[in-house]
């Protein structure tokens, strides 16, 4: 099988969010900025606790450059929450196509999610900001498509692993997904905002789950 490449036009925004990117490679230089900074942010307080003052000075520009192009907090979430994802994906995809097909990419795929993680500290924002604009109406969709966007590249790859028969890879992808999420949700609680407590908590207690799925689906545990 080869990985379907990520397209920007997979996910369709739930709605015009911010201000377009201005016309010079400045304006966008800006703007990636910006949705760094935030991100950053919105990973470290979270997006209820987070103020546009907060995202304005870590991005080192003015209020009004940031305003310029985002005009509100949860233009910039979606922003955020949008390239990431995207960035999350194509990751993934990439270190994953990098195995044979099958088995071998069924097994390769959580060290590679955990492996990000440690990586790249506001790799820990989609999750946040998947759950807090889907409890908002003007965002659920966008949250949604994303959070389906992933469950189906997941599915993908069970899809190509010789297992049972009787294994929805659907329902077993969403079980996946929910678990990974729900775990770093935990870790993020209990390690009571220690970064390097949650990547050593998530690396331990994802070991533990994939030897669970491992067992669950019929691989041999190594």
């Amino acid at each position: 099988m080869s990985l379907r490449p990520h397209r920007s036009d997979d996910i369709a925004p739930a709605r015009r969010v911010g201000r377009p990117a201005g016309p010079t490679s400045q304006g966008a230089a800006s703007r990636d900025v910006i949705i760094d900074a935030a991100a950053g942010v919105f990973a470290r307080l979270g997006y209820d606790r987070a103020r546009m003052v907060d995202i304005v000075e870590a991005s080192g520009l003015s209020k009004g450059a940031v305003y310029f192009h985002f005009d509100s907090k949860e233009a910039l979430a979606v922003a955020v929450l949008e390239e990431r994802h995207r960035r999350w994906l194509a990751d993934v995809e990439r270190i994953v196509a990098q195995t044979p097909s099958g088995e071998p990419r069924i097994r390769r795929l959580l060290p590679a999610m955990l492996s990000l993680h440690d990586e790249h500290s506001d790799a820990w924002v989609i999750s946040r900001l998947t759950q807090s604009l889907a409890d908002a109406t003007s965002t659920r969709d966008l949250a949604a498509a994303m959070t389906q966007r992933w469950i189906d590249v997941v599915a993908e790859l069970i899809r190509d692993a010789p297992l049972g028969a009787d294994l929805d890879p659907d329902a077993l992808a969403t079980v996946l997904v929910g678990a990974f999420d729900g775990l770093k949700v935990t870790v993020d609680v209990v390690s009571a905002g220690d970064r390097d407590s949650a990547r050593r908590l998530l690396a331990e207690r994802g070991a533990l789950l994939e030897r669970m799925l491992f067992q669950a689906i019929g691989l041999t545990v190594s």
